[in-house]
Order: C-alpha cells, then structure tokens, then sequence
C-alpha cells in the first residue's frame, strides 16, 4: 500500500497495490473478503468509517451523479455494507475529516479534489463514460453550486490510471488529455495538479483491464486532516 500526504497535510491519501488484495466486489473473492482488503486500505491513513463511491454502468443514462456525505447519511455508503444497498455515485463530496472516501479502480481516473478554503475533499470516478459526459466539468460545477468553491483554489490529485486510454467519442484523445482539458477549462491551475503520470496498464503494481486484469481492482482512499 502506498502512503501520500499532499497540499501541506491538509490531505492523506491511500492507494492499494494489486499484492494488498481485490477490491472489486464481482470476480474478486466474496464480500467479506474484499470489504476487509478495504478496511485495511483505510486503516492505513487512521480511517475507521469509509464511504465508497459505488459506480455501475447497466442500466444508466447519467454517469456524472454526485453527492456529499455527512454524518446522517454515512451510513447508506460505508464500505461496510452490502454492494447492492450502496447508493450509485460517480464522485463524493465530505466536510467531515473523519469521514474516508474510497474508490475501486482499473483503467479510470480517480481523481482527488480539495478546496481549504471551503473545508471540502471529494473524490471523482473519471472514468471513459464520466469524461465524455464532461464530468471532470459538471464535478467542478458542482462544488462551485454546492459549495461556493472557486476554481483556482481547488487542487487535485491523480491515481494511477490508463494515461493513453482512447475515449472514442471525444475524437480518440487519450484519458490523460481528456480529463487535463475539462478541469484546466473549468479554472483549475495546471500548478494545482498533482500528477505522477503513473500509466496502470505498463505498471505491474496496479491491475488494468485494457492490460488484461478485467476481473481486478485496485483503490484509493482519501480523507481530509482537520489540523495539520
């Protein structure tokens, strides 16, 4: 498991690697067992309730669906539970320090957001549906409507993902073009962007499905540190 402290310590991040176990419900082991690999991933940066952002495809029109957790909703989206009670979301939205984000990945983007300003960390499912919604754009509308976040103070950080990933609809750019071209045009400052362009198709450390795991997945977890 990977360890990152970004934005002053004002945000923890977590990020498995496929030798820390699935983290995919479906084709990855039972419940229980993938609920626990989830556990230990928040453990890792101090984290004890854990909401997860929980995107399916079938039978869906909109993949650009987002929503805040608070205390009284935590929870419907706890990690703990059952994978068909948790509600469907492409990116979550926390005031709470003590609440955890997480998100099971592949090829997409997960991509972490934080405004200090605003007291706020999300965590968005940027993944080939997401983009060519423009959901890197709607996300960042969101919080602006939902927050009274501006543009240029918020920050990002990137998981590893399929950097060269070819979204078809958008004129074949890549996932790593894509995404840098709606959050740049929504404001965002490229200085605000941390990106260690990790490609998880030719890293052996992270599972890919254009690379040929389509049954796994790694994730991330992310909270916010209320007093760095």
């Amino acid at each position: 498991m990977i360890k990152q402290i970004l934005f002053n310590g004002r945000v923890e991040v977590g990020i498995s690697e496929i030798t820390d176990g699935g983290m995919r419900f479906f084709g990855e082991g039972d419940e229980s067992e993938i609920i626990k690999n989830q556990k230990k991933l928040g453990e890792l940066i101090g984290l004890e309730n854990v909401a997860r952002v929980r995107t399916i495809y079938a039978g869906r029109n909109d993949y650009t669906e987002y929503d805040e957790i608070t205390k009284e909703n935590l929870p419907k989206f706890l990690i703990d539970n059952p994978e068909n009670e948790i509600p469907v979301s492409d990116g979550l939205v926390t005031k709470e320090p003590e609440i955890g984000l997480l998100l099971p990945l592949a090829d997409c983007l997960g991509a972490v957001v934080f405004d200090e300003k605003q007291g706020i960390v999300g965590l968005l499912h940027a993944g080939r549906q997401n983009i060519e919604q423009e959901g890197p754009r709607k996300f960042m509308e969101y919080l602006v409507k939902t927050f009274g976040s501006k543009a240029e103070d918020i920050k990002l950080f990137f998981s590893p993902y399929a950097l060269n990933y070819q979204i078809l609809k958008l004129d074949n750019k890549s996932m790593e073009e894509a995404s840098y071209e709606q959050f740049i045009g929504m404001g965002i400052l490229p200085e605000n962007i941390i990106d260690h362009k990790i490609d998880n198709v030719s890293d052996d450390r992270f599972p890919s499905n254009s690379g040929g795991d389509a049954t796994k997945r790694f994730a991330i977890v992310v909270k916010m540190v209320l007093n760095a």
